[in-house]
């Protein structure tokens, strides 16, 4: 063989603690796909991953095999989202006759390659029409279509990704979403690879620290990957993939449909019952209602003690969920959380989402009528602040309030606690930068740098000439929001060369899946809207 694939990297693929009686037999499924390769294109492969990647790149090529005969519904999973959204089962390759849908497939397997070589690397982005791709797909389908009709369930395996636990235990879902996200073959390369990267730079980071606050550490940042980040496919959380896992038809599918993101911050204990122990959230003044199954240190609450801890939704239940701590009331830390944008923010996916509508709506409109009926306007960075100001006074004028309306709007807001933000003009205040300001529907005003040259707007006085490399950032970075990109898209497509030559006018048809991978943790845009006065 020329590069031999051990056990060890069939197992980097698999849950925790894992044995099965088959993993010999699919190690030798990977090692003929490895084998099956020819020298150049082991040669291109080796551009973008090292030897023991390659090696784990035919494990996973494998593994989706395995998944196909074992019915886990891993990748069944993926496809069903993904018809579910698009009316196809997969991006970029046309579904010709023979494709057959619970069998394994050439087009699965080019997808599958490509996926992995772009999160295994994010040093270029690899076309899902290169050649090469296609010949991964070619060589990797001679080797599983031999083997389909013998190849050996993986029970085991099949077992590990049913839930069977106890729906009303939320801890039970919890780890089950835990596998789904972190031992799957699916996502090793993309979430399962962040949660690895961050465990190592904790333990580094931390190591005259005591053990338990390294696990706390640890703990921290399982979570916040488990409840509240997404995967590059579908940009879909743990509890999304779980569901879909499961199916449908599964007794407890709507259990875990209820499962909230993850709330970590400061609160005030108030008190409790034989049941409950009722919190507020310090920045936001929200209520909470914990149940005691979750926390076993009630007894020892104070009232108006500050309490660091997470908390997750689960069938309309608050659950503790991951590190907690106490300390003494402090009224400089509670001025501070009530006058936190970010703090505020953590609860923001429990606003009424129509009072936000109606907000946006109505800065919307103003917005339009302010800035010539457009959603982006084009400015050196000194003029950004009073642009934005001058906005502002427009549209509070355009509310029409009465002088006591404006008056109990303030006192509001100050009985909220909430004297405003920071100065989000200071930074940028004597630069003369190209800035776009554009009005998201979803968000209200962004501000955006360094892609003025993807706009070929009438409007746009500092366009000079179309820049891929502008274009290429705007469509890639998570820091420009999934509603600027589709402005652009739909306003400006037809009049760019970059969206009329090959592959990027291919990738027209699915933007919205690689939007989806690109910008995987911000491609749904979470509003930053400062409400008070807000009655829980």
């Amino acid at each position: 063989m020329k590069n031999k694939i051990y056990i060890k990297h069939w197992l980097s693929l698999k849950p925790q603690n894992y044995s099965g009686k088959t993993d010999l037999y699919y190690l030798k499924i990977a090692n003929k796909i490895s084998d099956n390769f020819n020298d150049t294109l082991t040669l291109t492969l080796s551009e973008y991953m090292s030897k023991d990647e390659r090696a784990m790149f035919c494990c996973f090529l494998a593994c989706y095999f395995e998944d196909i005969i074992s019915e886990t519904n891993i990748w069944f999973a993926f496809k069903s989202m993904h018809q579910s959204l698009y009316n196809k089962p997969l991006p970029f390759y046309d579904i010709e006759e023979d494709y057959i849908n619970d069998e394994v497939n050439f087009e699965d397997v080019a997808f599958l390659s490509w996926y992995f070589l772009n999160t295994i690397q994010s040093r270029k982005f690899i076309s899902p029409f290169n050649d090469f791709i296609l010949d991964i797909a070619t060589l990797t389908m001679q080797v599983l279509d031999e083997a389909y009709e013998y190849a050996p369930e993986n029970k085991t395996l099949k077992e590990i990704f049913q839930f069977n636990g106890n729906p009303e235990e939320f801890y039970e879902i919890r780890a089950f979403m835990q596998t789904v996200f972190f031992e799957s073959y699916l996502f090793n390369t993309d979430i399962k690879y962040q949660l690895d990267i961050e465990t190592l730079k904790i333990i580094e980071d931390t190591k005259d620290e005591a053990p338990n606050v390294i696990l706390s550490y640890i703990r921290e940042v399982t979570e916040e990957l488990t409840f509240n980040k997404s995967s590059a496919l579908m940009a879909m959380k743990a509890s999304d993939w779980s569901k879909a896992i499961m199916g449908t038809s599964h007794k407890n599918y709507g259990d875990i449909s209820s499962i909230s993101e993850k709330i970590s911050g400061l609160f005030l204990y108030k008190k409790q019952n034989t049941t409950s122990v009722f919190l507020e959230h310090i920045a936001s003044g929200m209520s909470f209602e914990m149940t005691k199954k979750s926390f076993d240190d009630f007894e020892d609450l104070k009232t108006d003690e500050v309490i660091f801890i997470g908390l997750v939704r689960y069938k309309n239940e608050w659950w503790f969920s991951g590190n907690s701590s106490i300390q003494d009331f402090d009224a400089n830390l509670i001025l501070d959380q009530k006058n936190s944008a970010d703090a505020r923010a953590k609860v923001n996916f429990l606003n009424d989402p129509k009072q936000m509508e109606s907000v946006l709506n109505k800065q919307k409109n103003a917005f339009l009528e302010f800035n010539d009926n457009a959603l982006i306007a084009y400015m050196k960075s000194n003029k950004v602040e009073e642009f934005s100001k001058n906005f502002i006074t427009y549209y509070n004028q355009s509310l029409n309030l009465s002088a006591k309306k404006k008056k109990e709007a303030l006192q509001r807001a100050k009985d909220d606690g909430f004297f405003g933000k920071e100065d989000v003009f200071q930074k940028f205040k004597h630069n003369e930068e190209k800035a776009i300001v554009f009005f998201n529907p979803k968000n209200g005003i962004e501000i955006y740098f360094d892609i003025i040259n993807a706009f070929p707007d009438k409007n746009n006085p500092f366009f000079t000439k179309e820049s891929e490399a502008d274009i290429m950032r705007l469509l890639i970075s998570p820091s420009y929001s999934t509603e600027l990109v589709q402005f652009f898209i739909n306003t400006f497509k037809d009049k760019l060369k970059f969206f009329k030559k090959e592959p990027n006018k291919s990738y027209l048809e699915d933007m919205d899946f690689l939007l989806r991978f690109w910008k995987k943790n911000s491609y749904v845009t979470k509003s930053n809207i400062i409400l008070t006065g807000k009655t829980h």
